[in-house]
């Protein structure tokens, strides 16, 4: 029987340690006081690496310098999504991400070469050179040589001129349109394809035509598996489709699936993977198409509770910690406090609306 999913210590001074990894849970990983995984290793920061599962992947996410992915330094602030058998190192200290399933010859080599493909597709390729057996290398030695003499029979070898194939009058190149730029007389190439081979062949193409061309096009298979990674910071489960060329419909999942306050300020989101992701057009979520002003976000999902008096109200967290007007939370200052939630304003400006659940309230809000 399969275990259920855990983080295994690989290496470092707590080496054949274990710790599960409950569903729905986000683990804290570091040196200080008030993480779940404690790691007394050289360079663990006091939070250093939070985790969460994803599915069937591993969520990390880097508080503090110093987290490596298979050798990549990963910045403070962003995520990455590990299959089962991947590594990453904290400091001295490495850690594995098991899924419950018996690692297997080549597990950590193909969740390697899963994490390059999406994130550093020339360093996949060429780990994919590197294990290939010498017969193939001979194979592709004498291919490339074979080609070589082709193409230098060709250059010398007198041919018709022959019309240029109309590849994009295909149905698969409709959304790419051509023009020249005036300075400079290259052809610009703009646009949208569904694949990363059709956009090798529009290069050819675009090549064979002499000149130097430029490419602008954005490859849709591509560009929702960014998304999905953007999504992952702030949902767990979220389902994703698209809408047409550069534009993709976000379904949420449940409230309690929500990762962050932003989750529910679904404009905000639009706006941050418009600048983050080439090509993209619009996020829309499903469900929240008609959103407009402030923003509102359920008080328990911050952990907090709306407490009154007949002369004031206040917020108060888990530790009891109260917060009146004026006060500020890490979401922003409280710029109001009623009997049916608070008015946050972030340092943008802003407003977020803490609402109690209404039904949990004797009266209406």
């Amino acid at each position: 029987m399969n275990d259920s999913p855990r983080l295994l210590v690989a290496s470092g001074l707590h080496a054949g340690a274990s710790i599960a990894l409950p569903e729905g849970h986000a683990l804290k990983i570091g040196n200080g006081s008030g993480v779940d995984l404690i790691l007394a290793d050289a360079g663990v920061a006091p939070h250093h690496a939070t985790v969460s599962l994803s599915g069937k992947r591993l969520l990390v996410h880097a508080v503090s310098d110093g987290v490596t992915v298979f050798g990549r330094i990963l910045k403070s602030g962003t995520n990455t999504l590990l299959h089962h058998g991947a590594s990453f190192g904290l400091g001295e200290a490495r850690l594995q991400f098991n899924h419950g399933e018996p690692f297997k010859e080549g597990t950590s080599l193909r969740a390697e070469r899963a994490w390059l493909l999406r994130h550093a597709p020339l360093a996949w390729l060429l780990k994919r050179f590197a294990t290939l057996p010498r017969l193939v290398w001979f194979a592709l030695a004498a291919t490339a040589l074979a080609l070589a003499v082709a193409y230098g029979l060709k250059l010398y070898a007198p041919r018709p001129p022959r019309p240029h194939a109309p590849l994009l009058e295909q149905p698969a190149y409709r959304q790419v349109h051509v023009r020249t730029e005036k300075e400079t007389g290259r052809r610009v190439y703009e646009g949208y394809v569904q694949s990363v081979g059709e956009l090798g062949a529009l290069s050819l193409d675009a090549r064979a035509q002499g000149g130097a061309p430029v490419l602008r096009v954005a490859v849709i298979d591509v560009m929702q598996e960014q998304v999905n990674d953007f999504l992952d910071k702030y949902y767990r489960g979220a389902q994703l489709r698209a809408a047409g060329p550069g534009v993709f419909v976000a379904t949420p999942p449940a409230a309690d699936a929500y990762l962050a306050p932003e989750s529910w300020d679904y404009a905000r989101l639009d706006r941050l993977a418009r600048a983050q992701i080439e090509g993209l057009k619009a996020l829309r979520f499903a469900g929240h198409e008609n959103d407009s002003g402030p923003v509102r976000i359920p008080l328990e999902a911050l952990g907090l509770n709306l407490l009154s008096t007949s002369h004031t109200a206040w917020l108060a967290d888990a530790q009891g910690t109260r917060y009146f007007a004026g006060a500020r939370l890490p979401l922003g200052k409280i710029t109001g406090i009623a009997g049916c939630g608070a008015t946050v304003t972030r340092d943008d400006g802003s407003v977020y609306l803490l609402t109690v659940n209404r039904a949990a309230k004797a009266s209406p809000c």
